[in-house]
């Protein structure tokens, strides 16, 4: 690949991120209500009103209509634009970190597929299954990209994908089958499952303990911060998305790792 083409390649991820991030929020959204995600118009969800496409350009539209529809006055939820502008940090982040433009292109993909995902799960607690299985591809993918190198061999590199792959989905498997039998209820989801198994094929076997970590701190301290908020011990915060907690790290984990 020329340096023409892998520079092109480069900014081409940087500047697909709010477009990535609004794409993602609408996933989020889409799936979970199981509603068409490409033939259906986007529309105020308030009046219905389908939106044009000079409302529809990532972060500036919300910035100029002032976070409300431009025609019944209802809010533009916050989330979307927080959606667009992570997006382009994990796009930014992905282009100039990555060693080469395809990896940068695979990661982006990955970062923003795990952004839909913490989407889903923070909104509706759910992980849709066209996106956990989207991810587990682009994670086997990014693992057999690899670094440009060439080494190790590419078929190194596929038995890592599956190993992380299984270690991730079999560990929390394994969580949740030990949970349900001590504690006699469900205590994580199957959703939960297919995204670490989707994580470990991505960032391989080594990187899983630090995910689960990070995961495992953010969530406890959300809930702590919600539960003293509301005044209420720390048994009685309420449910926690930790599939996003998951999400999130995992891709705080693969963009640190190329620092």
């Amino acid at each position: 690949m020329s340096a023409h083409w892998a520079e092109g390649m480069r900014l081409l991820v940087a500047l697909s991120g709010p477009a990535a991030g609004s794409f993602a929020a609408l996933l989020a959204d889409r799936l979970t209500r199981g509603e068409p995600v490409m033939l259906a118009r986007s529309r105020c969800r308030s009046c219905g009103a389908p939106l044009r496409w000079f409302e529809l350009v990532p972060v500036v539209s919300w910035l100029l209509q002032r976070g409300r529809c431009p025609r019944c006055g209802a809010p533009i939820p916050a989330r979307l634009l927080q959606a667009e502008l992570v997006g382009l940090g994990f796009g930014l982040g992905a282009a100039f970190l990555a060693p080469t433009p395809v990896t940068a292109l695979l990661g982006a993909l990955f970062l923003w597929c795990l952004l839909a995902l913490a989407l889903a799960d923070l909104r509706f607690f759910r992980l849709p299954d066209p996106l956990t299985a989207a991810l587990a591809l682009l994670g086997l993918a990014l693992m057999l990209a690899g670094d440009g190198t060439g080494w190790p061999l590419w078929q190194d590199r596929l038995v890592a994908a599956l190993l992380g792959a299984f270690a991730g989905g079999g560990a929390f498997l394994a969580l949740r089958l030990g949970y349900r039998r001590v504690a006699g209820r469900e205590g994580m989801g199957l959703g939960d499952v297919k995204l670490m198994a989707g994580i470990g094929a991505g960032l391989g076997v080594a990187a899983l303990p630090l995910v689960a970590l990070l995961a495992a701190v953010s969530a406890l301290g959300v809930a702590a911060l919600r539960a003293w908020r509301r005044g209420r011990g720390l048994r009685r915060a309420g449910r926690v998305p930790f599939g996003a907690f998951l999400a999130l790290a995992a891709a705080a984990v693969w963009l640190l790792a190329l620092v």
